[in-house]
């Protein structure tokens, strides 16, 4: 009889355990139970690959500015207001609402390069359609941009179309470069600088360019990396370069 009694006992206790892990029909794994509220899932991160994309504000626009955004968040930009020209290179993440980060601004003018200043950037983005947003850059007035998408950015670039010779003015000299079918850069500027560099493809096979340069100015090497890119009618060639170290920033605009 002991033993019918245990029997009956762990028998109702495992009936009581079965119950209590199906539950009742208050827990259905959803977040929600008695008297509860459905909880929405968090929405899901912006993605930067969404920015891509060669950018351009209106034509006549008092106020210019070019950008070229990178799948990863990198944007590099040229902005013109009024007479000051400026290289613009930031890294975007996403934000709240939108894409926000920081970056360098970089005066150009008489010489091949300057110095950075601190910058910040804000943009929306409606994909392959518009970028706008607000640029702060430090000392500066705000800048607000709309820009457009121009669809010549999904077109790969193909680098035996950049082979050539090439010239643009820099700073106080002219440089003359040669550009072979491989990417390869080799030239000289008026001042005795030379130059060597290569240009390559990018992994999502878009208009954009890597680009990385060497100036060797009297012994003195400054290495420079960043992105090129054909204007519309592949007349020139604009090349955005910093340092690593982001000291130093250069425009170079490549014309045949």
């Amino acid at each position: 009889m002991n033993h019918m009694h245990t029997r009956k006992a762990l028998a109702t206790a495992i009936l009581g355990l079965t119950l209590v892990g199906c539950g009742s029909g208050d827990g259905d794994g959803s977040g929600t139970g008695s008297g509860g509220t459905n909880t929405p899932p968090p929405p899901l991160p912006l993605a930067t690959a969404t920015l891509q994309g060669i950018w351009q504000s209106p034509a006549g626009a008092a106020n210019t500015l070019s950008a070229i955004a990178l799948p990863d968040g990198k944007l590099w930009a040229i902005t013109s207001t009024g007479n000051v020209t400026r290289l613009i290179k930031a890294s975007l993440s996403a934000q709240t609402a939108g894409f926000g980060g920081d970056g360098k601004s970089y005066t150009l003018g008489d010489s091949a390069a300057s110095g950075g200043v601190g910058a910040t950037a804000t943009a929306n983005v409606v994909a392959k359609t518009s970028l706008s947003g607000v640029l702060n850059v430090s000392g500066a007035q705000p800048e607000a941009f709309a820009l457009a998408y121009q669809p010549r950015y999904d077109t790969p670039a193909v680098l035996s179309e950049y082979a050539g010779a090439w010239q643009a003015t820099l700073g106080p000299g002219v440089v003359n470069w040669t550009i072979g079918n491989t990417g390869a850069i080799s030239g000289t500027r008026t001042t005795g600088c030379t130059y060597s560099g290569q240009l390559n493809t990018r992994t999502e096979q878009k208009a954009v360019l890597d680009a990385a340069l060497a100036e060797n100015c009297a012994g003195t090497v400054l290495q420079l990396g960043g992105v090129a890119v054909f204007n519309a009618d592949k007349t020139r060639i604009t090349l955005l370069l910093t340092t690593a170290d982001e000291a130093t920033g250069i425009a170079v605009n490549l014309r045949r």
